[in-house]
Formats: structure tokens, sequence, C-alpha cells
């Protein structure tokens, strides 16, 4: 095509592409490059032509460029980045036992990882390339099994990705392998609570990886966080940024909460025989006595929301989709990526609290060309909204965000603060006891020591009285042949850092100078004796703090006195850890003068004997817990008696 021609294509499809040197767009599946293989797998899905986004993203991403694809709901974005992944994974060499996987491909939800992973199993069986779903609330070990033998893509919730990662020190599976990365609903990716996971799992992935992000939404202050992870990328827009597909006709109705059941009872006596049903509800509460009610009126029915086990949400997703029964009702856990055939009617029971989670909820409806219909609880909604926004100009009201303003947890020291407040407050509001264990740690004794706190002029006055003694006793000596002064003799030159009084020691005027000799060296004697007295008792400023476990059980004390333990942590943190009193039974009391078995924790600085303190009792508690996890609570030791 020429350059022309293209642009009229694209203008056509409503296609916005920005970045440097962008492929041209492809007009049929023959153009692709794809094997035979998944050629007719296309035949037999009915994939007669690419959708408008597949125009673009295929040769974009089969070029091996980054790419960022926004496009409405249900308009073939995952085949988008499925069938270039397939071709990148076939020009590798083949995954061995005990390697990684090629691909990997990232979601926020465990519906969508099911549908990603069931949508390239179509493609992949008949290539041999093997996809191993990876999400919470299944079970893990089926999981480890098929990841030991080895995958080429593995589909993937963050947080279980990294559970994955880090057990058995990472021998389970790895991330050497992998150079195609995708992103589906990029947006809620990096919104709150998962760019950390997300930051994680990509600083692993080597650097020179291929990178593909895509949503129908994406606001731009999310925008800002995904191109981080990109190198030069191209982007790929149809239609709108985060607009409603046109396939859908929308209806919008304000109803007070009193009449939502009854208008809901209505519209389902209309479109019930017609197709599926989808109800969005807010809260989980909502959600299952909306159910309850529903129930009562004769209309069988299911609910999805996050609160219900991972087998009831695959069972009933699964129902829905096999017509078993026509209506759903679900929180926001289902607005993204569910596709279900016949999907005619998307009621919004409750309101969503922004505009990209009304995108997707209404997005079930109107996928792949179809039409479908979207019923939110006409005319006075933009009198409503007008006037909202006249009273925010004028500082009456607060306009609420978008919902995607967040950054994730920091786990800083303020973020602790807050959290140990938030505590007490909820402790002294319930009448419960402060936990032990936070104000323990709280309240920390960290004793300084070691430095005497003298009085600035008293170090001075001794300072100048030493040195008025040094100068009599050289005066003294000064006609003798052999010289020998306080200064020769005193280590240093005489020199003293810090001293705490004034020295009682004086040099008497003898009239020859055999006694001015003699007089001089019991000066310098003198001086040297008091010297090392005051360097001994002058030592550096340093901490001091105790822990006391004489109470923890045995192997938790052997374990923390011992050598192996004390060796790490004191190199660690720089503190000086000795073992001090005399292990007293339960019941026996310590006699006068003594003490119970403790840890004396002392360092150059507060922050090295409290981190030292806090690693000794971690250790206490974990072989503690250890202990009474035992059969019957018993302590581990050398003999069992039968």
């Amino acid at each position: 095509m020429t350059q022309e021609e293209v642009n009229a294509y694209r203008k056509e499809f409503e296609l916005k592409v920005h970045g440097k040197d962008v492929p041209r767009p492809i007009k049929s599946w023959h153009q692709t490059g794809l094997t035979s293989k998944i050629l007719d797998t296309m035949n037999k899905l009915k994939f007669e032509k690419p959708m408008p986004i597949q125009t673009q993203a295929l040769p974009i991403i089969m070029s091996g460029r980054d790419c960022i694809g926004v496009a409405k709901t249900g308009s073939g974005k995952t085949l988008g980045f499925v069938l270039p992944m397939l071709r990148h994974i076939k020009d590798q060499p083949p995954v061995e036992a005990g390697e990684g996987p090629v691909g990997l491909v990232m979601a926020p939800t465990r519906e969508l990882v099911q549908q990603i992973h069931s949508d390239i199993k179509k493609f992949s069986k008949p290539l041999g390339i093997r996809c191993v779903p990876v999400y919470g609330g299944s079970g893990v070990a089926q999981q480890i099994s098929e990841l030991k033998r080895g995958t080429e893509i593995v589909v993937c919730t963050p947080g279980r990705m990294i559970d994955i990662l880090c057990t058995s020190s990472g021998k389970i599976t790895n991330l050497r392998r992998v150079t195609f990365l995708v992103m589906d609903e990029a947006d809620r990716m990096f919104d709150m609570g998962f760019e950390p996971q997300i930051t994680r799992i990509i600083q692993n992935i080597r650097p020179d990886r291929q990178t593909v992000l895509f949503s129908a939404t994406f606001p731009r202050q999310v925008e800002t966080l995904a191109r981080k992870v990109l190198n030069k990328p191209i982007e790929i827009q149809v239609g709108g940024r985060s607009v409603v597909n046109k396939d859908i006709t929308q209806l919008v109705e304000v109803r007070p909460e009193s009449e939502r059941f009854l208008r809901l009872l209505e519209l389902l006596g209309e479109w019930y025989e017609k197709g599926k049903i989808l109800v969005f509800v807010q809260s989980q509460e909502k959600c299952d006595a909306l159910l309850k009610d529903l129930f009562k009126r004769s209309y069988p029915c299911l609910s999805l929301h996050g609160g219900k086990e991972q087998s009831d949400r695959e069972s009933t997703i699964s129902d829905f989709k096999s017509n078993v029964c026509n209506i759903l009702i679900a929180t926001s856990v289902a607005a993204r990526g569910l596709d279900v055939k016949e999907l005619e009617l998307v009621v919004n029971y409750d309101a969503p609290n922004h505009y990209e989670d009304y995108v997707h909820r209404v997005g079930r409806t109107g996928r792949a060309g179809r039409k479908g219909c979207a019923q939110p609880i006409p005319d006075d909604l933009k009198a409503i909204a007008d006037g909202f926004m006249a009273k925010v100009r004028q500082g009456t009201e607060q306009a609420h965000g978008t919902g995607y303003g967040g950054s994730g947890f920091k786990f800083n020291e303020e973020e602790e603060e807050v959290r140990k407040a938030a505590k007490k407050a909820q402790a002294k509001e319930y009448g419960f006891e402060e936990d032990k264990s936070d104000s323990e740690d709280e309240n920390d004794v960290v004793r300084k020591a070691g430095a005497v706190g003298g009085d600035t002029s008293q170090h001075q006055a001794a300072l100048a009285h030493i040195a008025a003694i040094a100068a009599a006793a050289k005066a003294n000596a000064a006609a003798m042949s052999a010289p020998v002064t306080a200064n020769q003799l005193l280590p240093n030159g005489g020199g003293v850092t810090s001293l705490p009084g004034s020295l009682p020691v004086t040099i008497p005027v003898l009239p020859n100078d055999g006694a001015g000799r003699a007089a001089a060296m019991v000066a310098a004697i003198n001086l040297q004796h008091n010297l090392a007295k005051i360097q001994a008792d002058a030592m550096p400023e340093h901490y001091e703090a105790e822990l006391e476990i004489n109470d923890f059980p045995q192997n938790a004390r052997w374990k923390v006195t011992h050598k192996e333990t004390l060796g790490p942590i004191s190199d660690w943190t720089g503190a000086a850890i000795t073992t001090r009193g005399q292990f007293y039974p339960p019941g026996r009391i310590p006699a006068p003068g003594e003490r119970k078995l403790y840890l004396f924790i002392e360092g150059p600085t507060e922050k090295s004997v409290k981190t030292a303190k806090v690693e000794l009792k971690r250790v206490l508690e974990d072989i503690t817990n250890q202990s009474l996890s035992l059969p019957g609570g018993s302590q581990a030791g050398k003999y069992s008696v039968i």
C-alpha cells in the first residue's frame, strides 16, 4: 500500500498510531506470515479477516517492537498478541525440563488468566507448544509439577508468580529465557497495589525482551508508569481512549435504591427469554442479598465475587457460559476480559465508582462485532452532572478522582507508624490490651553508655594543669646532659583527649640538677599511670541493650547463643553480643544479685543495637514456633522414649 492508502485505511477504522518507523497495516491473515497450522485453525474458528486492532498490532509486534494497544472491549486484543507470541516461540530453541518459559503473560484477575489460557490453547496445541496457567486460589502442586516439566508459555497473576519464583530457592522455574512479555489489562496492572509486584518480576527478566501492553482503557497517569518498562514503544489507539464500544446501546435511568429492585424485575421479564443477563453490584454482601431476593421471585441465577472459593468461581463461569443459568450477579471482578457468547444485557444495579470500570462493565456485551445493550440505573442525568460541576467550581462540593491515582504501598517508617497508631486506636476502642510484641518493639531500652559526660571547663582545666606540670619538669631537667622530660616518657607526646577532672600531681622545686631530673621522672611516671586509667575510662560512645531468653524453649536458647547464629548477626550489625546470667527453671526465683539468662548487646550506634535485637527476637520466635508445631507441642531433642 502507498502512504495515501495507509492513511485512508487507518482513517476508515479509526486507527491512530504514535511512534517512529511504524510498519504498514495488513488486510488479510495470509500477509502475517503465519504457519499453515495456525491459518487452518483460524478457518475452523471462522476468523475471516483481522479486526482493526489486529491489522496494525500484528505487523508491529512481529517486527520486534514494543507496543501499547488501546482498543474498545471485544475488539480482538487477545489474538493481537497471541499470534506473534506463538511465532516468536517457534523461532527459539526448544525448552528443556528445568528451563523457564519463553513467553510470559500477566493479567490482573484469575478469570482473565483462565480465559487467556483457553484462547492460547486453541492455537498452541496444533503447534506442540505448552501453556500453563498460574493463579491463586487453586492447588499449587499441579502448577509446580507442570512448570518443572517445562513450558513455553506461562499465563499468570503477579502475586502467585512471585510465590512460585521464590519457592525452593527458585528451582521450580526461572525467567532467564523470557523474551516476550505481555501485560493484558495493563492499566489495572499498574493501578493501586500491583506496581510493586510487576516491578519485581520485570527486574528479573532480561533487558532485551519484547514488551506488549493491551487494554480497553488507559488513563494518562497510568501510561507514564507503563512507559518505564517499555523501550521506544509504538502506541496504537482504535477509536477514542477509554470509550464504550459503538455496538453497545446505552440506556441510563437514575433511580433511588428503593425502586431499583422492581425495575430490575421488569427488565428481567423483558430480556430473560432473549439471552444471558449480567447484573453488576458494588459489594459482595449486595451480591449475595440480591441473589436471595431473585431466588424468592423464582429467577434461577448465579453469583460471582472475590469472596468465593476459586473452584466455585470457575464452576459459576462455566455454568453461565454453558446455558445452565441465564442470570449472573457479580461484582467488578467479572468486569474485565470475561467473554460470554449471547450476553444480551448488562445491568449496573449499583453505579461503578470510576469511568474506566463502567467501560469494562458494559463491554461484556456487544463483543466481536455483535450488538448488545447496557442498562445502567436520560435527560435528567446531564442536568445533574452540570449542576454538580458548577458546585465544584464554586468550592461547595468536592469532585472524586478516577480511582487511578494510587502508587501502592511504600513500605517505609511513616507507613509503619500510621499502621501502629491505627492499631492502637482500634484496640483502645474495643477495650483490648495493647499487643505486647508491638509495644515491646517500640519501647526497646537502648541505653547510651561508655562516654563519661564531664564538664568542658573541667577538661580544659585538667589539660592546662598537665601542661604546666610537663613544662615545670622540662625546665628543671633542661640543664642535664641526657634530659628526660614528661613529654618524652608519655605516649603520644603527652597528649590527652578527654580527662574527667584535675590530677593530683605536683612537682616539688628542688635546688640541684639531680633532684630536678628525678622530679621529672617521677612526674612522667605519675602522669603515665593516670593517663592509662583515664583512657580506660574514656571509651568511645556506645549503646547497649538486653534481651532475656531464660523462658524460651531449650532449642531456641541453644540456637540463639550458638556462634553460628551470633557470628553473622554481629558481622551484619556491628554489635557485640554476649551471654550473661544463669538459667533458672520455671518457678525458681534468682538469688539476690543474680539474674536470669539474657543476651547483652552493645554497639557503636543505637541503630546497630536495635537491629541486632530485632534479628535475635526473630530467630527466637521462629525456633519457638517450630517447637510448638511439632506433634503434641513437644520440643525436639536427641532422644525419644518409646
